[in-house]
């Protein structure tokens, strides 16, 4: 960010935002922010109070790439989380309908002047003769200990971070999203070859490309983005996807040599694994980044999904209910990546136990995930199903005429508010 060419620092609405490290602080609290996010931010800032067009941000934003208008709204909508910014009485970011978006909180950017002090160095010259020697050997060592050590850490620091930042951009599982993790992993790669995180991440982008988007980005969606839809089309048996899974695999497997004790080392080994059908192969993987790291919330889910794809569903969910405590556990490290899928995989673990019948656990899982999220849609309707099929419908229509009124529809819930007016007997089962 800059000010009439200097280095400036940002302030949104008593918001302090730190582009480098993804934050937003103010009154002691800092919340961290998602990249694409804090890139929206910066680029509001930039004209505040005028409106913005949509076709405007998402070029600005996703440079070279076709994306939908959901994926602005999406961004849009995390960056009003962050904010705590209400849309319907906003004091950061208004929606101008059918135009796009302005920034209407104050603006301010305060020039950063350097005035660190700087250590104060004796001159050789005045040192005593005996000891003049003794003291440029040891300031030289230093100093070529000190340029080592600062020309060693910048391109460590960036490494990590440039690869955090492609793990949030992947682990938003969009077409648009995952082709930036890629470009930022092999980024990094370029300059540490060995840096096992990026290895390991850049292998399973390759695997979701391959599973997703193997198709070109003006073509219709695929019908089917999971690894059993995608084994059962052929995707995966194609020149094109064997050759990009096989430089995968060869990615993951030099981030094992490097990392043997690294759990995403491992989970990355086993997603392309799987990938390449190798199922036994790929569950002993996850099992070994599960046992390194019993947060490994990723290779729990995966494992979860195998057991699903062999019929075993007792198992599938006993995977899914451990990946849901580790996402629990480290939401708050984790925020960026785990809350856009934390309340849709409470409702998927809902849902399964639900089609096992077992409806008693779940609505003690639909009513987790609203306790954690509350009006989450597809959760409310499907509490209301459970309790208009257990002879509750009015109980069944209170809780969908409230998320109509307070979200604007019904999130499938139309079925039981027939039910609730009478129009029908029951609701069918989901």
């Amino acid at each position: 960010m800059t000010a009439t060419g200097a280095e400036s620092m940002l302030t949104v609405g008593g918001w302090t935002a730190d582009h480098a490290a993804g934050t937003l602080s103010r009154d002691g609290e800092r919340r961290p922010v998602e990249p694409k996010v804090m890139d929206l931010l910066v680029l509001l800032a930039s004209r505040p109070e005028a409106v913005l067009s949509k076709a405007e941000l998402l070029a600005a934003l996703w440079p070279g790439l076709t994306v939908g208008d959901d994926a602005l709204a999406r961004c849009v909508w995390k960056l009003r989380g962050v904010l705590s910014d209400d849309p319907k009485a906003p004091r950061f970011i208004e929606t101008i309908p059918k135009r796009g978006y302005r920034l209407i909180a104050p603006v301010t950017r305060t020039p950063l002047d350097d005035r660190r002090p700087r250590p104060a160095v004796r001159p050789i010259w005045r040192r005593p003769a005996v000891a003049a020697a003794g003291a440029v050997l040891v300031v030289l060592a230093g100093a070529g200990l000190a340029w080592r050590q600062d020309a060693r850490a910048p391109g460590q620091a960036s490494a990590a971070a440039l690869t955090r930042r492609a793990d949030d951009f992947y682990y938003q599982f969009t077409r648009a999203d995952n082709e930036a993790a890629i470009a930022l992993y092999e980024r990094v790669l370029a300059d540490r070859p060995d840096h096992a995180p990026a290895l390991a991440g850049l292998a399973e982008a390759l695997v979701q490309k391959t599973l997703r988007w193997p198709n070109d980005a003006a073509a219709p969606p695929l019908p089917s983005t999971d690894l059993a839809g995608a084994i059962a089309q052929g995707r995966l048996s194609t020149p094109p996807a064997r050759a990009r899974l096989s430089r995968a695999l060869a990615l993951a497997g030099q981030a094992v040599r490097l990392a043997p004790r690294d759990a995403s080392a491992q989970g990355a080994l086993g997603l392309v694994l799987a990938a390449q059908g190798r199922f036994d192969e790929a569950e002993r993987a996850y099992r070994r980044a599960a046992a390194l790291d019993p947060d490994a919330w990723t290779a729990l889910v995966e494992l979860g999904d195998l057991a699903e794809m062999r019929g075993d569903h007792p198992a599938s969910l006993r995977y899914l209910e451990r990946a849901f405590e580790a996402m629990t556990r480290v939401y708050d490290r984790q925020s960026s990546r785990i809350r856009p899928w934390y309340a849709d995989f409470g409702v998927l673990i809902a849902d399964r136990y639900a089609a096992l019948g077992a409806g008693q656990q779940a609505e003690l899982w639909y009513r987790r995930v609203l306790g954690l999220s509350p009006l989450q849609p597809a959760a409310t309707s499907g509490l209301a199903r459970l309790l208009a099929r257990s002879g509750d419908p009015a109980s069944a229509g209170r809780l969908c005429r409230s998320l109509v009124e307070r979200i604007g529809h019904g999130g499938g819930c139309d079925d039981v508010l027939a039910v609730a007016a009478g129009r029908v007997s029951r609701p069918p089962p989901r």
